[in-house]
C-alpha cells in the first residue's frame, strides 16, 4: 500500500511538473511602488507634467502604457500614433483635439480612442489637472511621432482668438454687435472650423486675401495665427514675393512691414528665410511651351515685353522656386485673384491648383472662405468660373 502511495506521489509531481507554465510566459506582476513618474521632456510638452511609464512594451508584445498628469495649462505637442492610442482620464478636467477640429472637453470616466496617425493633443484645461493612462502600440519600434508644439493660441482657441484680435469684442459691440456676434459665431466659431479645408490652408488663404486687397490692419493677427497654424515663416515670406506679381510691388511691400514686426517678435530671423537665390525645380517644358505659345500667339503683338516678363520672370522662375510647393503656389494666386475681383485669370490658375494637388472639396471651401474675407459679390462673381471648371474636368 505504502508502495502504491509513494507511486501515486510520484505520478501528482511529474504532471505537476509537465503543467508548469513555459519560461517567458508567467504571469508577471509589476508591484505598485517599482515604477516612479518623471518630468516629461520640455521639447514634447508645454508646462509641468509628469510621466509615469506604467509597462513597457516587453518581448512580442507592442503594447505600453503609462500615467501621465498634466498641471493647469499643461499640454503635449501636436503628435500621431502609427496604431493609435486609448486614453483613459482617471482624475481631473482635461482636453482633447484632433487637427482641424474642435477642442474638447474630457473628464475623469471619460475613454477617448485616437485612430492611426490623427495628429492631435492632450492635455489639462487651464484651470485643473488632468490624469489620463495612456496605451498606444508600436509599429516597427515606433509608438509616437512627435510634431510641434501646441501654441497659446491654438491651446486657448475661439476665446484666446477673440482677446487677441486687432479689434477686440468690446469694440465690436460697441459699435455693431451684430458684428461682433459674427464674429463670435460664424467667423471664428465655426468657419475655421470647417473640416474641408485645414487650418493652415485657411491661413495662406487669409493671408492672401488680405495683401491682395492691402488690408494691414488685421495682418499682424492672422500672421501669427498662420504661424501657429503651421505655414513655416520661409512660406510666408515666399506668398509676399509671389503676390507681388499677382496683387502689385506696393501691397506686397506693405505687408514686409507687417510682417517684419511679427518675425521679430518670434526670433524669426534669415536663417529661417529662403534665399533670394535658390535651386529651381524641374519644368513641365510641356506644360509650358503650351502657355507660352498661347500667351504669344493672343498678346505677343500686343504687349512684347510683358508676355517676355511673363514667360522668363514668373513661369521659368517664380513658380519654380521650392521654398511654397506648386500646390500653395495655386493656393495663393487663386485666393488672391478672387479676393480682387480678377475673375478672367481664375480659370486658368484653379485648373493648375487642381492639377497641382489642390481637390474640388478644398477649392470649394477656398470659396466659402473667402466669402468672410473678401466679400460675397467677389466670390458669387467668380462662382460661375469655378463651377465651369468643375464640370469640365469632371467628365
Amino acid at each position: 500500500m505504502k508502495t502504491v502511495f509513494v507511486a501515486i506521489i510520484g505520478l501528482v509531481v511529474a504532471a505537476s511538473g509537465a503543467a508548469q507554465t513555459p519560461a517567458g510566459q508567467e504571469i508577471e506582476i509589476i508591484r505598485n511602488g517599482s515604477h516612479s513618474a518623471a518630468q516629461a521632456p520640455a521639447q514634447n510638452f508645454t508646462g509641468a507634467v509628469q510621466v509615469d511609464q506604467v509597462f513597457p512594451a516587453k518581448g512580442r508584445s507592442r503594447v505600453s502604457g503609462g500615467v501621465v498628469t498634466f498641471q493647469p495649462g499643461a499640454r503635449s505637442a501636436w503628435h500621431t500614433h502609427p496604431l493609435g492610442q486609448i486614453l483613459i482620464v482617471t482624475e481631473g478636467v482635461g482636453r482633447v483635439q484632433a487637427w482641424g477640429g474642435p477642442i474638447q472637453e474630457i473628464r475623469a470616466g471619460d475613454v477617448v480612442r485616437i485612430p492611426p496617425r490623427v495628429k492631435h493633443w492632450h492635455g489639462a484645461s487651464p484651470t485643473t489637472a488632468m490624469t489620463h493612462m495612456a496605451i498606444q502600440e508600436a509599429l516597427d519600434g515606433d509608438a509616437v511621432d512627435w510634431l510641434e508644439k501646441v501654441s497659446d493660441t491654438q491651446y486657448a482657441g475661439v476665446n484666446q482668438m477673440l482677446n487677441t484680435m486687432p479689434i477686440p469684442p468690446v469694440d465690436l459691440r460697441a459699435v455693431s454687435p451684430a458684428l461682433d456676434q459674427y464674429t463670435q459665431s460664424r467667423l471664428l466659431g465655426d468657419l475655421w472650423k470647417r473640416p474641408d479645408l485645414s487650418p493652415r490652408d485657411r491661413s495662406i488663404v487669409t493671408l492672401a486675401a488680405l495683401i491682395a486687397r492691402d488690408q494691414t490692419v488685421q495682418m499682424d493677427y492672422y500672421l501669427n495665427l498662420a504661424l501657429d497654424n503651421g505655414v513655416k515663416p520661409g512660406e510666408i515670406s515666399e506668398i509676399i514675393a509671389h503676390l507681388a506679381f499677382y496683387s502689385g510691388w506696393a501691397n506686397a511691400v506693405s505687408a514686409v512691414g507687417i510682417a517684419k514686426d511679427v518675425f521679430h517678435k518670434r526670433g524669426i530671423g534669415a536663417d529661417q528665410l529662403p534665399p533670394a537665390s535658390v535651386e529651381l525645380l524641374p519644368l513641365n517644358e510641356a506644360a509650358e511651351k503650351q502657355r507660352a505659345t498661347s500667351v504669344e500667339q493672343n498678346f505677343g503683338a500686343v504687349a512684347p515685353g510683358l508676355v517676355q516678363y511673363t514667360t522668363d520672370v514668373l513661369f521659368r522662375d517664380l513658380w519654380l522656386r521650392p521654398g511654397l510647393a506648386p500646390r500653395d503656389r495655386s493656393l495663393v494666386t487663386v485666393s488672391a485673384l478672387i479676393a480682387s475681383g480678377q475673375v478672367a485669370q481664375v480659370s486658368y490658375h484653379l485648373n493648375r491648383a487642381m492639377d497641382n494637388g489642390l481637390t474640388q472639396r478644398e477649392a470649394s471651401e477656398v470659396l466659402t472662405h473667402l466669402a468672410f474675407y473678401a466679400g460675397w459679390p467677389n466670390v458669387f462673381s467668380a462662382l460661375p468660373v469655378a463651377k465651369e471648371v468643375f464640370e469640365k474636368r469632371a467628365k
